[in-house]
């Protein structure tokens, strides 16, 4: 038997799973103690919620939970959360920081997709898993830390976030996926650690700003399909400038090989 408190949200009948709020709730919501999960979709089109505390009692946050809450501009993570699951918040376009706790090991495939007012992401060295389009389109989001304990960075991860300037790629990450940088039409340099060993198609797609990429290791990493970061016509920038080095490279035809130049 579901169990409803006084704003007419659902329960499971062991209180331990929010099951769904009513879809006209105004303001605030405060996740109440007993709460385990937050189940899926349990808050989706809640336009009008602008608040919501997700109480320390919550370890998992459900497929598209807080999906399409259009007016949701704050959002406070408890400290005992691990899995914030896929589209979890997708769309929810007020959104302007986050702060996950370091109790979270996984960040779902869309989890944060279209938060277009996202300036501020706060990632913790727990996290082991970012999955596939996590902040794609967050047009705002201006710069991330991608933590140490990622050993890689999945397709599409931050395709078209417009504003983003700058990236810190730890040591560590093994592959960067499939346009995982694409539309990053801001983005001015970036470094590549030697532990990158994979690089997929189009992963800087469209980043019109980019003018090199340095790489820490001597020569480029291994690409799925080369002609993913360059313009066709002129295939001179960006390239590729192994740290402390006066050699470059740049990709030449037929787009799987590399030409050493002269560094400026």
């Amino acid at each position: 038997m579901a169990y409803f408190d006084k704003y007419g949200v659902e329960f499971s009948d062991n209180r331990k799973t929010l099951v769904k709020c009513p879809k006209d709730f105004l303001g605030e919501y405060i996740i109440p103690d007993h709460v385990t999960r937050i189940g899926e979709a349990a808050f989706q089109f809640c336009y009008t919620m602008n608040s919501v505390h997700i109480s320390d009692s919550v370890t998992d946050i459900g497929h598209s939970a807080f999906s399409c809450c259009t007016g949701l501009s704050d959002v406070a993570i408890g400290n005992n959360v691990m899995n914030i699951g896929g589209d979890a918040f997708a769309g929810c376009s007020a959104l302007k920081r986050i702060l996950l706790p370091n109790s979270v090991t996984n960040v779902g495939k869309g989890a944060f997709y279209n938060c277009e007012g996202l300036t501020s992401v706060s990632i913790p060295n727990s996290v082991m898993i970012i999955g596939d389009s996590a902040f794609s389109g967050c047009a705002n989001l201006s710069s991330i830390t991608i933590p140490n304990s990622i050993v890689e960075i999945g397709d599409n991860v931050f395709s078209g976030c417009a504003g983003l300037t700058s990236v810190i790629i730890p040591n560590g990450i093994a592959k960067i996926g499939e346009g995982a940088f694409s539309d990053c039409r801001s983005l001015k340099t970036i470094f590549i650690p030697s532990s990158v060993k994979m690089i997929g198609e189009f992963a800087f797609e469209r980043c019109i700003s980019l003018k090199s990429i340095t790489c820490e290791s001597a020569t480029p990493p291994k690409c799925e399909d080369c002609d993913f970061i360059f313009n066709r016509v002129d295939k001179s920038i960006p390239l590729y400038v192994p740290v402390g080095s006066i050699n470059a490279y740049r990709y030449t035809a037929p787009w799987n090989e590399f030409e050493n130049i002269q560094a400026n």
